[in-house]
């Protein structure tokens, strides 16, 4: 995809540079003394060892099908935590290093933000529709559970609060059935509550909903935001898509909240897709057996939908 591919340079790049810097320290942590005007070759290559742990995270990271953009974002804030270090030891211990080593310090540590921060645009980037500002993270499920089994569980968007530990309740304003136009109500156990308008509804197939974003009390940092799921069958049983596209309050915020949001969803909704699974399979008495509760599986596939 090539959203990702401005991710992917960064991620390389920057495990290029850490990578040089590792075996510099551990190979030749008197030569790197001699620059700094400090000799603790110790220090140097445990430092060294950390920096070769970080890149090969990067490249594991930059290889992957389906990038994290939220491992993308730690990277970045250990990037950014190598900056601040290294300008308080600068300005606490002024005197440590060398003149040639104040430059050296700086000079890496110049590099290291400017990798953290083309790494932080790259995450955003990779969410980023192209439409209107907007940004978009899709996660596609695949279970064992027949999609039209699964559909009659999904359809049934007032009870999602079964399936989805983080919320308190949820239901549809005035009992209407799932359609277009229905409103759903959630809340959350932090007692944040939001609402979302169906607007599009394919009877065993999809929905679509507009989260009402402009209520005053809405939690979430968006102008707007949509989200949907679609239940496609497959060889196994079924693929359970969910997307979300927002348009968040500051687009400088963006790189951090889409990865943000990725992290959470990426955690979460395989969990909450196995649970509709497991109902959608209940033995004909409404019971699951131990046998079939262990057949049940729902796994995240590494495709950047």
């Amino acid at each position: 995809m090539k959203a990702l591919l401005p991710l992917r340079l960064a991620l390389t790049a920057n495990a290029a540079f850490s990578f040089s810097t590792a075996l510099l320290m551990l190979f030749c942590p008197v030569l790197v003394g001699t620059w700094l005007g400090i000799q603790t070759p110790n220090i140097f290559q445990v430092v060294g060892i950390g920096l070769a742990i970080f890149a090969t995270e990067l490249i594991y990271q930059a290889r992957c099908q389906r990038v994290a953009t939220w491992r993308a974002l730690l990277a970045s804030a250990a990037d950014f935590s190598w900056v601040v270090g290294s300008v308080v030891l600068l300005l606490a211990f002024p005197q440590v290093f060398s003149p040639l080593g104040n430059v050296l310090v700086l000079a890496v540590a110049g590099a290291v933000f400017v990798f953290g921060s083309w790494q932080l645009w790259a995450a955003g980037h990779a969410h980023k529709t192209g439409a209107g500002g907007d940004y978009r993270h899709c996660i596609i499920v695949e279970t064992n559970a027949p999609a039209q089994k699964l559909w009659e569980i999904i359809g049934n968007i007032g009870e999602i609060e079964n399936y989805m530990p983080s919320l308190k309740h949820s239901f549809v304003l005035e009992g209407k059935a799932p359609s277009v136009g229905a409103i759903r109500v959630c809340e959350n156990r932090a007692g944040q509550q939001w609402s979302e308008e169906c607007t599009e509804f394919s009877p065993g197939r999809s929905f679509a909903v507009r989260f009402l974003s402009e209520a005053a009390n809405f939690p979430f940092p968006a102008k707007t935001m949509r989200g949907g799921w679609e239940v496609i069958p497959s060889g196994v049983g079924s693929q359970v898509m969910v997307w979300w596209e927002l348009k968040p309050k500051s687009k400088l915020l963006a790189p951090i909240i889409l990865p943000l949001l990725a992290f959470q969803v990426d955690r979460d909704f395989p969990q909450i897709v196995r649970r509709m699974a497991a109902t959608a399979i209940l033995e004909p008495n409404g019971n699951l057996t131990m046998r079939s509760k262990d057949a049940v599986f729902a796994r995240l596939l590494p495709i950047f939908c």
